[in-house]
């Protein structure tokens, strides 16, 4: 029971980060980039990793129930894995993406 709430706790906080945190951080990133295309994609991508660090936790809370079919979860674990040890070099991708656009806007 402990884990379907700590699902629903993070259900929540994806919520709030989506909803009230990461349109602040787009108003802070339009106002530095003036590029809608810029400000668009980078959220996109933020989004996309809160849902994927979403889906480690909900397949991690899974797991520790004690259920012979919930169980069979732990066959997401290769493709998770795969993702999980793209996370470093997604967050450089994204650190040069941001340089890169914040030097082409200080150019103009």
């Amino acid at each position: 029971m402990i884990n379907f709430a700590g699902i629903i706790f993070a259900a929540i906080a994806v919520l709030i980060i989506i909803i009230k945190i990461f349109p602040r951080i787009g108003g802070l990133a339009d106002s530095i980039f003036n590029d809608d295309g810029v400000v668009g994609n980078l959220m996109s991508l933020l989004v996309i990793l809160v849902y994927i660090l979403f889906a480690f936790t909900v397949i991690g809370l899974i797991k520790n129930v004690d259920n012979k079919y919930l169980n069979y979860v732990s066959l997401l674990d290769p493709g998770l894995e795969i993702f999980n040890s793209m996370m470093p070099y997604i967050k450089w991708v994204i650190f040069a993406l941001l340089i890169a656009a914040a030097l082409k806007q200080f150019r103009k």
